[in-house]
């Protein structure tokens, strides 16, 4: 099977949507597919793993900033500045792909109509959504107002897709309210395989939070009020930096808090060094796309706190096993669940059966989805 990537990002950040894509390719390429990937020139010198990949780089002179081009993207559906007919015609002419699948959805429209005037009509394009498709902005009435607005493009887009690959059950449903008839896919994201030890349960309640220090969507806030809430003793791990750290470090300063925190900054490895144990991560996000940090923290054997955002923590929390889930800023809920569990009133399985609950999301197993998937559309065997 040929298989052609289109992404509308260089994919020069280490973030979940690289690691993904490159893990993908990685796994086609072994199984005898061949793949080539299509992305925008980007700033930095070319990874390394980038090199190992057939690559075709665009090249992009317009800006996509501004206020006229952000309107043609979000609530017209043109979106001029990346790539344009006679890129897609030598492209697919290039590669004579079996099944084009594009990162994200935007770009879907201007694919479908390249295909249609190259008379490629029979080349299946799959869609592949990373990130939440309804809007949650800071500010309410902006987020209410945008998704009003791009409500008709969405919709015109998302039913033009032969297929969608689904990141997660809520992202399925998303898609679905918006394409009721769509086909679509529900093949989760590949997780790393890991060798290592297990982590155990700490003797002391010790708290893990991994991720960016971001807080709009990783309300920290909520959780340093929710802790700040703990009259029991307990400590607080954070692995990883942002933007918002020194606002954070200063309300955890004013609810009296900070000497029960850790911050350990920014680590390849965030696991590392917690021979004293863990008694549960904690996820107090607003939205997610597909949290793959409850995962690896499962498959090390961590039980997870997490709130009940849209999109992704349910399809991963199974309840009293590998963890808890509150639903999304009740404050009561969240604080109801960390004491109970300090208390021992909630308990969890050992981190040995909590291993076994990561092995649904399995790299080998998730990659399986999705080829199988493209499989199934292209008719191959």
């Amino acid at each position: 099977m040929r298989i052609l990537i289109i992404g509308r990002t260089p994919l020069e950040t280490v973030d979940g949507i690289q690691r993904v894509t490159f893990n993908f390719i990685k796994s086609a390429q072994n199984k005898g597919h061949y793949v080539c990937l299509a992305i925008p020139e980007g700033k930095n010198k070319e990874s390394d793993d980038l090199k190992k990949f057939n690559i075709v780089r665009v090249k992009n002179d317009k800006k996509s900033s501004g206020i006229l081009s952000h309107f043609l993207r979000h609530f017209i559906g043109f979106d001029y500045f990346y790539f344009n007919t006679e890129f897609y015609k030598q492209l697919i002419s290039n590669e004579k792909p079996d099944i084009i699948v594009v990162i994200g959805y935007r770009l879907v429209p201007e694919v479908k109509n390249t295909l249609k005037n190259l008379g490629k009509d029979d080349i299946k394009v799959v869609s592949w959504i990373h990130n939440n498709i309804v809007h949650k902005d800071k500010e309410v009435v902006k987020s209410t107002l945008r998704n009003f607005l791009s409500k008709g493009i969405k919709s015109r887009t998302l039913k033009k897709a032969d297929a969608h690959l689904a990141i997660s059950t809520g992202t399925k449903n998303q898609i679905l309210s918006f394409a009721p008839s769509a086909k679509v896919y529900t093949v989760f994201n590949p997780l790393d395989s890991y060798n290592g030890k297990l982590i155990k349960r700490s003797q002391m309640p010790v708290f893990l939070y991994v991720g960016r220090i971001e807080d709009w969507q990783k309300n920290l806030s909520f959780m340093f009020n929710g802790l700040s809430k703990i009259k029991k003793d307990w400590k607080l791990i954070i692995v990883g930096k942002g933007s918002d750290e020194e606002k954070l470090k200063s309300l955890a300063n004013d609810l009296g808090i900070s000497q029960r925190i850790e911050w350990r900054g920014f680590k390849k490895d965030p696991y590392e060094n917690l021979d004293g144990g863990v008694t549960a991560l904690l996820l107090t996000s607003r939205f997610e796309g597909f949290p793959m940090v409850l995962i690896e923290a499962n498959q090390r054997g961590i039980p997870v706190i997490a709130s009940d955002c849209k999109v992704g923590p349910s399809d991963i929390v199974i309840s009293g096993v590998n963890g808890y889930l509150y639903p999304e800023e009740d404050m009561i809920a969240f604080v109801k669940i960390v004491n109970d569990v300090i208390d021992g009133k909630l308990k969890f399985e050992t981190p040995e059966k909590i291993e076994e609950t990561a092995k649904r999301f399995s790299g080998d197993v998730v990659l399986d989805n999705i080829i199988n998937a493209l499989k199934e559309l292209t008719n191959s065997k």
